[in-house]
């Protein structure tokens, strides 16, 4: 009998630990506001935050990290490239390009302030989007919170989900940008 609770205790104990998780980076992207663009462009994207390699963990306690599964700037320079080229923007990549469009990752973090028991959780992103052309450029800054209250830990799909519908939502609001499409026109 005590082995049987022993071992029921042993594990509930496993199952309160926060398993680490890998999130897939898949942006839904929709450029339509930028068709007519005509001139060719380079896509430079950077992820300038300090810990590349995480977006946070799944508690305040630091525990269950919350990684990409693959590289962040490859996965959203697809999704961007994929969304500029269905509106038929010519890419081009050179010493001398066209039109540079630089997208930089300030932010994107993911944190609870809950220790134990997961009950709220915040993302935060931050994107600074270059466009540079000739002897002129054009900078601006976009960003986006997200917060909402849960049950339990998000799973990995509803972490992904999340994380791609913050993502998706600042470069949508970026490349629809009234001023960068302007400029790049």
């Amino acid at each position: 009998m005590k082995n049987l609770i022993w071992i029921m205790l042993v594990t509930f104990l496993m199952g309160c630990t926060l398993a680490p998780q890998k999130l897939k980076v898949m942006p839904q992207l929709s450029f339509e506001s930028l068709q007519g663009v005509r001139v060719p462009i380079e896509l430079v994207i950077e992820d300038n935050r300090t810990e590349d390699s995480i977006l946070g963990y799944r508690n305040a306690k630091k525990e269950g990290a919350i990684s990409f599964d693959g590289s962040l700037v490859s996965a959203l320079g697809e999704s961007i490239q994929e969304a500029l080229l269905k509106q038929g923007i010519k890419m081009h990549k050179g010493p001398e390009p066209m039109v540079r469009l630089s997208i930089e990752v300030e932010k994107l973090n993911y944190s609870t302030p809950d220790k134990n028991w997961v009950s709220h959780i915040v993302m935060q992103g931050e994107i600074l989007l270059t466009v540079s052309r000739a002897d002129a450029s054009f900078k601006k800054r976009f960003s986006g919170n997200k917060s909402q209250d849960v049950a339990t830990a998000p799973s990995v799909e509803f972490n992904e989900n999340y994380m791609n519908a913050l993502l998706s939502e600042l470069v949508n609001k970026a490349m629809n940008d009234r001023e960068v499409i302007n400029f790049l026109k």
